[in-house]
């Protein structure tokens, strides 16, 4: 399909972060906040694919699959169909960030996201820990993966700072109204996979981070209470289990509540971490000694 009727919009060169830097246990799976340079050109199609536009990619296919009702075998054979018909392009499913990057750029009056989702190219994971940094799709299939063969879906509501919806795991069969976009690049592109994020996160960091935390918002809370409202001497006797309930409080706590973490980014061929308060840079790995 040299000359596809599909409709497509450019997208130039930028940046989106995505992920949360919020520091509850309940946003672990979208941490950690990071940056993603896009630094090449890209085209999206303005619309969802249409049925009809489905049924014209498979029209040499014995049997064309059902468009509301797709599995990830079919988008597989949509994408197939339609780089064997091209010469120039390449398609494929969006990543994560070239999904938000091209909402960054296009007015919602232009580029309307479909209300109940759209496929992404990435596959599932765990967190953020790991995934590329430089707009290439996350669907390497590694023990953080929830599952070769799933995806993740978009919806529109994120913001020009971060994306506030990560993208969630769908199975092989996916819902009804799911649609999707594709995006069409230049066949000498090559995804990079190259630049990563960190694989996990710093265990040392935070442990001495809740350390601090359960001394200053559990344990010594809780001797001060004692202090005043125990009787004389639980101090002594009870010195254990102030810690342990002190310790029980600032862990429950954690659940929702604990200071920002740092943001990610790839900076000078380095990945830098960006503290939230002090603005403070740290080094976490540098590329600078790779040769290509």
């Amino acid at each position: 399909m040299k000359n596809t009727s599909l409709e497509f919009l450019n997208i130039n060169p930028g940046n989106v972060f995505l992920g949360r830097d919020n520091g509850g246990l309940y946003f672990a799976g979208e941490r950690p906040r990071h940056k993603v340079e896009i630094n090449y050109n890209f085209e999206i199609t303005k619309d969802c694919i249409t049925e009809d536009e489905w049924n014209d990619v498979f029209n040499k296919n014995e049997n064309i699959p059902n468009y509301n009702k797709f599995n990830q075998q079919n988008i597989e054979d949509f994408l197939k169909n339609l780089n064997e018909k091209n010469e120039d392009y390449r398609f494929r499913l969006p990543s994560e960030s070239e999904w938000e990057l091209a909402k960054k750029q296009l007015e919602d009056s232009i580029v309307m996201p479909n209300e109940f989702g759209e496929l992404i190219a990435d596959q599932p994971h765990v967190s953020y820990w790991g995934a590329p940094c430089d707009g290439s799709p996350w669907f390497e299939n590694n023990p953080k993966s929830a599952g070769f063969g799933m995806q993740c879906t978009k919806s529109g509501n994120s913001s020009k700072d971060k994306s506030i919806t990560p993208g969630f795991s769908l199975h092989k069969s996916h819902k009804k109204n799911i649609k999707f976009r594709i995006v069409r690049i230049p066949r000498k592109h090559i995804d990079a996979f190259g630049k990563k994020l960190p694989s996990e996160f710093d265990r040392f960091e935070i442990f001495k981070r809740e350390m601090i935390i359960s001394i200053f918002i559990g344990i010594i809370p809780s001797f001060i209470w004692a202090y005043f409202n125990a009787s004389p001497g639980y101090i002594v006797s009870g010195f254990g289990n102030l810690i342990m309930g002190g310790v029980f409080f600032s862990l429950f706590t954690g659940l929702i509540y604990r200071p920002k973490h740092s943001t990610l980014e790839f900076t000078n061929n380095k990945i830098i971490s960006i503290s939230p308060y002090r603005k403070k840079i740290r080094t976490l790995i540098s590329f600078e000694d790779e040769h290509p």
